[in-house]
């Protein structure tokens, strides 16, 4: 999930600005304070007109992303297969259902309820937060970028601007799944939004997909069609129906969203009275749909033309620019009575205040009005807002954007520096948590988890922790032996003071109750030949234990694959090897042990080959090879086959990491065949070298070959 703050001002390119009536002294404010810090900004306004002016004052949050072509250098990212006209078309309309009657009358009687109470003055601002869910197929089709939703929030907003509804982009998320992609409207719907819903009561979610296919450019539901909090609320449209960078209109949301605020289709029971149950739309037939001609009127017998401006009808786009007072009415209300969560949604900034509501500006004067940047109780990051003058005479308004960029601390808290782990057995594995906090003022980005020894880890790699919340990551413990462990977990973030913090971990190892009699097995057989070797599991604890064998070996059976083990008792598990249409050469794999005192693992290797009377391996190569060295990791003893096809001299050593030379395992003429190398774990000194990775050289002639070994004690 992917939250969107636009970098860049709001700027008032859209909005009428008479100079010769009011003038403000700056069209942005952009404001840099560290967290804790506040400042006042003043705006000068001026009237030139001869009489005093009423300016009313709206703080809005996050509201108008930039109008379509003020993003700098903007990338145009159309699809191949958009068509030359998007939208609504004969071939793709809406597929949001009709209103069931019975509900229709019922929502009319709480409307008509509701307005009775209302003045238009008193009309709030409802901000609808946008959750935005592109669906896309894995080839990338459908993968629409952060920008044309921006744009398409643009055209919603400058769509519903004259309506007191705003729109703000919050939270964008991308699926891959290419049956919702191109099945959503028929089938997968409501699979869908189970799925992907965001918090139906204060978010407006819009799925993007392939809808074209079953004839419908988008389609949504009205606010008493589900419950308030159903995931079934939202839009959904086709991916070619957003404005692109290419000019085209975005009316297919403005439409849907129409729909998700409580407005019907215009052309709704056709020609009858209170159709689309919104008084200052005229009725007209579905018959005479698609025609921009002003005079059209389908309903002669009642009054009014048809109309086709409005976006709730069908036109094509160029046509439709408008929506009606009766229209802002009814949208109002139906949030009121079946969608109040929105009203919940924050409309005024809380960093930016002022102590005036309402300004009266003498007749030509000016007048300072103070705004109050605030960073104390809002964290790091940068955030957008408008505020709004607006005047009834002269008609006027006027807005100033403002930015606010606020520089956080993060900080880390931790609720321990030291972690204890009961007592596990070898091969067994125990975990603990550690619960991460950000006690600071700005987003805690934990870089990595870095151990000092393998027996403890972690799957968590990275974190971002907002200011205020935590996150719990679970630590692991796997001994390799029985005795006490310690190590050092360090976090690595971007908290200045303490980039790195330590947490030390002890755990202790005891004996595993169950026993292997083997756990690396190593075969030699010929071509289409069968061998079996007995496995024993010994359970020498006071419990009877389960386990469960696995493994994807092709040439391998086992029996029996699962069983239990009373206590003190052992059980014969029978390994089977056949090479049956197998070429000469060597096969690796793994065969794992699920018990309830651990996991065990037996490596598994045979080499193919023809046999001599005494079993040694015959026959010559075609290739030069070096096999990797099993086992690995190993403690302490590993082995590498070398498939030599031609006699020649080889230099087989061993360095450390840094180079330095350890022992050389050979350094002779080499006869053609396989050869076995095995390299104990000592230096040329004959002492043990320390646990670590060291690198295997292989010099034959002219090739090299150098590998990776892994000693662990």
């Amino acid at each position: 999930m992917t939250k969107i703050l636009i970098p860049i001002l709001f700027l008032c390119s859209a909005i009428a600005i008479y100079a010769d009536d009011i003038e403000v002294s700056q069209d942005t404010l952009l404001q840099n304070l560290n967290y804790g810090e506040t400042t006042d900004r003043t705006i000068t306004i001026t009237n030139n007109t001869s009489s005093a002016v009423d300016l009313s004052i709206t703080l809005v949050d996050q509201t108008w992303i930039p109008p379509l072509g003020r993003f700098a250098g903007q990338e145009e990212n159309i699809f191949a297969d958009v068509p030359a006209t998007l939208g609504f078309t004969p071939e793709h309309i809406c597929g949001t259902p009709d209103p069931d009657p019975t509900d229709a009358l019922i929502a009319d009687e709480l409307v008509a309820r509701w307005l009775e109470q209302q003045g238009r003055s008193s009309r709030n601002i409802v901000n609808v937060q946008i959750a935005w869910h592109v669906i896309y197929q894995d080839n990338g089709v459908g993968n629409l970028s952060d920008q044309q939703i921006a744009q398409q929030v643009t055209w919603l907003n400058t769509a519903f601007a004259d309506h007191d509804f705003i729109f703000t982009l919050d939270i964008i998320d991308r699926t891959v799944n290419n049956d919702w992609f191109n099945d959503m409207y028929d089938t997968y719907d409501a699979i869908a939004k189970q799925a992907l819903n965001i918090d139906s009561y204060h978010y407006m979610n819009v799925y993007t997909s392939n809808i074209f296919v079953d004839g419908v450019a988008g389609y949504a539901y009205l606010p008493n069609q589900w419950p308030e909090g159903s995931y079934m609320h939202g839009i959904v449209l086709d991916y070619r129906t957003l404005p692109y960078a290419g000019g085209y209109d975005g009316d297919t949301a403005t439409h849907e969203a129409g729909h998700y605020l409580g407005l019907s289709h215009t052309f709704l029971n056709n020609c009858t009275t209170g159709n689309d149950q919104v008084d200052d739309t005229p009725a007209h037939h579905e018959d005479y749909l698609w025609q921009c001609n002003n005079n059209l009127d389908s309903c002669p017998d009642l009054p009014g033309n048809d109309p086709v401006h409005n976006y709730m009808t069908y036109t094509n786009n160029s046509c439709q620019w408008e929506f009606t007072p009766g229209q802002k009415d009814r949208m109002h209300a139906m949030v009121a009575t079946y969608r109040p969560g929105l009203l919940e949604n924050p409309v005024a900034p809380l960093w930016m205040t002022t102590a005036d509501e309402t300004v009266t500006v003498p007749a030509n004067s000016t007048l300072d009005v103070d705004f109050t940047f605030d960073a104390t109780n809002t964290y790091g990051g940068t955030y957008y807002g408008d505020a709004i003058f607006t005047a009834a005479i002269p008609d006027t308004a006027i807005t100033v954007s403002a930015t606010l960029n606020i520089t956080g601390i993060p900080e880390i808290g931790l609720n321990t520096t030291v972690l204890s782990f009961a007592d596990t057995y070898i091969n067994d594995t125990s975990a603990v948590s550690l619960e991460i906090s950000n006690v600071g003022s700005d987003h805690l980005d934990i870089s990595s988890f870095e151990f000092d020894y393998d027996y403890f880890f972690t799957e968590a790699q990275t974190a971002s922790i907002p200011p205020s919340e935590s996150e719990e990551i679970a630590i692991y413990f796997i001994p390799d032996s029985v005795g006490s462990f310690s190590g050092i977990m360090t976090i690595n973030s971007n908290d200045d003071d303490d980039p790195e913090v330590d947490v030390t971990l002890y755990g202790t190892g005891e004996e595993s109750p169950l026993l292997l009699s083997f756990s690396t097995l190593i075969d030699t057989l010929a071509p289409n030949s069968v061998n079996s070797h007995l496995l024993t599991l010994s359970n020498t604890g006071n419990v009877s234990l389960n386990y469960q064998i696995n493994h994807d070996i092709e040439w391998l059976t086992i029996s029996p694959e699962n069983g239990t083990i009373p206590a003190f008792n052992t059980e014969l598990v029978q390994v089977n090897i056949s090479t049956l249409f197998m070429n000469y050469g060597e096969y690796n794999g793994t065969i794992e042990i699920e018990t309830s005192v651990g996991i065990f693992y037996v490596e598994v290797t045979i080499i193919v080959a023809e046999l001599n009377i005494d079993n040694d391996i015959a026959g010559i190569p075609h290739t030069f090879k070096v096999h990797n060295n099993f086992p690995n990791p190993f403690n302490p003893v590993t082995k590498v086959q070398i498939d030599v096809p031609e006699f020649g001299h080889a230099i087989i050593q061993v360095h450390d990491a840094s180079g330095r030379l350890m022992t050389t395992l050979v350094n002779e003429e080499l006869r053609p065949g396989f050869h076995s190398i095995q390299w104990n774990g000592k230096n040329q000194l004959g002492e043990s070298v320390s646990s670590g990775v060291y690198i295997l050289n292989v010099r034959f002639e002219n090739l090299n070959i150098s590998q990776k070994m892994l000693l662990v004690k």
